[in-house]
């Protein structure tokens, strides 16, 4: 019997401003994997993530023969010498896959082409997954295949099979199809298939194409009909596996309720992966009211946009999700009762979700049913509700094993807090206070100004004010980093650079007090007028001109409170009310 663990998740204090790197994607490792095993000569492939799929996808083939080898296993470089294996007279082979669709369904139409006798299984969920219409396309290309009941285990004498015409319904896996491209170019005659039904998930059958052109093989489509000609796949050099965009779901979620930002260092927009399409679903979501979204391109993203629609006002209707039913575990059916423990109102359709978004979130105990998609989104509403325990989250090992080491880095990454106010408001001493409390360093950007350049007032009366702002960007530009607090002068604000460079990259507050308070305060300490103007006429104009400008970039207006400590205890609480906010 596997032993529970159960996860607290710590909800953080803080907007977050974070850059990760992503694991490789295992969407597309699988793929070429399976490319470089076919292809004549020797692959070597780049961050191919050794999580829980493409490790047991890289067992499975040297079972069946094939010849990878982990050249370092930690950074995902992987050998692969290609060649259909000939496998002689030895007996049946097992090849067990757990609940790896992906896997499975690959190892399925490979199995038919490769000498030997195979039988191909995986975990209890595993064996109620369909796979009867793969199988039945198998057998008319020539395949000696025998499933249970459209289900695995299934029992494989490869090495002939054929290639020709094929009808094949793929409404219920985009894998089926991916599985018989992958091996069409092998076929004498070459592979056409003419979809009978509409494709389940059609952005994978994308990255399987774009894998294969990558080996040298063009998969040629018109509608509803693919053809693969003949042809020997090319082995590559040196194979890189893109950054996945499945894996950043989570966190790009998690930016947008909790108003943060977050970077990835490896995803590409122009990428092939679907899931590269989340952050239009998300702008989608933006806008007020009922909103009913079709998500049959970003299936694996249905489970953080659920969490999403919880925290808009309105109701979201979810469609084009029918094959989630057929996943690791039903994932509508789950994730409705789950996610109704917290006090969300969700229910599931035939083929989505309906949530019905702003009402309060409590903590709850939640199941993963050992589903890593279900993990990742039940941490969203860890790292922003109290009291949300995960019952098995290790099972996130099954695509991004760093996971939830990478969750604890984003809460360790603070955004950048900028103070901005009136010359005399108290900003610098509002800002040590805040970093103290905050446990993050404190710049003060006069200060950074003073040590590099002198004395503001002989700078500016030696070469102007506009030399002076120039140099005072860039030391903004430069002070605007993760886990700290800036303390601004009183006119920097009247630069549009710093101005959007404080949009950009900080949570802004805006330190308000009135005029006699800013007067007194410079009065007493004898700081000088800047202009040729009486001191509180000058403050009352100056404050005239800047304070729209302070309004719009704030996120947090603080009215001054004249002790720091309850000035700054009243800018951490609201700090920290802007997560949800």
């Amino acid at each position: 019997m596997t032993m529970r663990t159960v996860l607290s998740v710590e909800p953080f204090s803080l907007p977050f401003d974070a850059q990760l790197t992503m694991p490789g994607s295992k969407s597309h490792a699988n793929r070429a994997i399976i490319a470089a095993c076919l292809a004549q000569g020797t692959t070597t492939i780049v961050n191919a993530t050794p999580c829980d799929d493409v490790v047991l996808l890289v067992r499975n083939l040297r079972h069946m023969g094939f010849l990878l080898q982990w050249k370092d296993r930690r950074s995902g470089t992987l050998v692969v010498h290609g060649g259909i294996p000939q496998n002689g007279n030895r007996g049946a082979v097992r090849l067990f896959c757990g609940n790896a669709g992906t896997t499975l369904r690959f190892l399925t139409s490979l199995a038919c082409i490769v000498p030997g006798r195979w039988t191909i299984t995986g975990n209890k969920r595993m064996r109620t997954r369909p796979i009867g219409d793969l199988t039945s396309a198998l057998r008319e290309l020539g395949a000696d295949i025998e499933d249970s009941g459209g289900v695995p285990p299934l029992r494989i004498r490869g090495g002939n099979l054929r290639g020709g015409s094929i009808v094949l319904d793929a409404s219920k896996s985009s894998q089926f199809l991916s599985s018989l491209l992958l091996i069409g170019p092998l076929l004498s005659g070459g592979l056409s298939i003419t979809l009978k039904s509409t494709l389940s998930s059609p952005t994978y059958v994308d990255l399987t194409r774009k894998v294969l052109s990558d080996f040298g093989v063009r998969v040629g489509r018109r509608a509803k009909r693919f053809h693969v000609s003949h042809a020997s796949l090319r082995a590559n050099a040196h194979y890189p596996i893109e950054g996945d965009w499945s894996a950043a779901g989570a966190f790009l979620v998690l930016a947008e309720i909790s108003k943060s930002r977050i970077r990835f260092a490896n995803l590409h927009e122009n990428s092939t992966q679907g899931d590269r399409l989340l952050p239009d679903f998300i702008a989608k979501l933006h806008r007020a009211g009922d909103i009913s979204i079709h998500c049959d391109t970003i299936p694996d993203q249905i489970m953080n946009l659920a969490v999403l629609a919880a925290h808009r006002r309105g109701v979201t209707r979810i469609t084009g999700a029918r094959n989630l039913r057929l996943k690791e575990t039903d994932r509508l059916n789950v994730l409705a009762c789950e996610l109704q423990k917290t006090g969300i109102r969700i229910v599931e359709t035939e083929d989505g979700l309906v949530i019905r978004g702003g009402t309060p979130i409590n903590g709850a105990q939640l199941e993963t049913h050992d589903d890593h998609r279900m993990a990742m989104c039940y941490a969203i509403l860890g790292a922003l509700h109290a009291g949300i325990r995960i019952v098995n989250p290790d099972c996130v090992s099954k695509s991004y094993p760093r996971f939830f080491r990478d969750l604890r880095t984003v809460h360790a990454s603070s955004a950048c807090i900028a103070i901005v106010g009136m010359r005399g408001a108290g900003k610098s001493t509002l800002g040590r206070e805040v970093a103290k409390r905050l446990h993050v360093k404190h710049i003060d950007t006069d200060d950074v100004f003073v040590r590099s350049h002198g004395s503001i007032r002989h700078f500016v009366q030696k070469k102007g004010w506009s030399a002076f702002r120039r140099k005072e960007e860039r030391i903004v530009k430069e002070s605007l980093l993760p886990r700290s607090v800036v303390s601004l002068g009183g006119g920097a604000i009247e630069s549009e650079r710093v101005r959007a460079l404080l949009r950009a990259k900080s949570i802004v507050v805006f330190l308000e007090a009135d005029v006699p308070l800013i007067f007194e305060r410079l009065k007493k300490e004898g700081r000088p007028p800047l202009t040729n103007l009486p001191l509180e006429q000058e403050v009352h104009i100056i404050m005239k001109k800047r304070s729209p400008l302070y309004r719009s970039v704030a996120r947090i207006i603080i009215t001054e409170q004249h002790s720091p400590e309850k000035t700054a205890e009243q800018t951490i609480t609201s700090l920290q009310a802007a997560c949800l906010s």
